[in-house]
């Protein structure tokens, strides 16, 4: 066969769609435009492909988060309050967790996508 892993992946994707979309919403390495052009070619159930888009939250919250923290500490550093270090240095703290927390699910989301795959094929 020409595309076994194009057909290896549709047929993950029919059989376990929910948990594969999940992961690669989870997933920050892939853009989200791209995974939607490339399911539509697959047989991904609509329903399976909507739920998963609440998967977006938590990146979606981690940018929110980033952004606000920056213009914290910009407004912090520009008022001249004495507690601006430790403002600093919590909002500092908050985005890394964020990122390796991010950073984490997505390791994990692409070790399962490619023993989901691996088994399929």
């Amino acid at each position: 066969m020409r595309y076994q892993v194009f057909q290896a992946v549709d047929a993950a994707l029919e059989s376990q769609g929910l948990k594969i979309m999940i992961l690669l919403r989870l997933s920050p390495i892939i853009p989200y435009n791209a995974i939607n052009y490339i399911l539509g070619v697959t047989s991904v159930l609509l329903r399976d492909f909507i739920l998963a888009c609440f998967a977006m939250l938590p990146g979606t919250v981690l940018y929110t988060f980033i952004g606000s923290s920056a213009g914290s500490i910009v407004e912090s550093a520009s008022s001249g309050s004495g507690n601006s270090s430790l403002t600093t240095v919590a909002i500092v703290i908050g985005v890394i967790f964020g990122v390796v927390g991010i950073g984490a699910t997505a390791f994990y989301a692409k070790k399962e996508l490619n023993s989901i795959i691996n088994t399929q094929e």
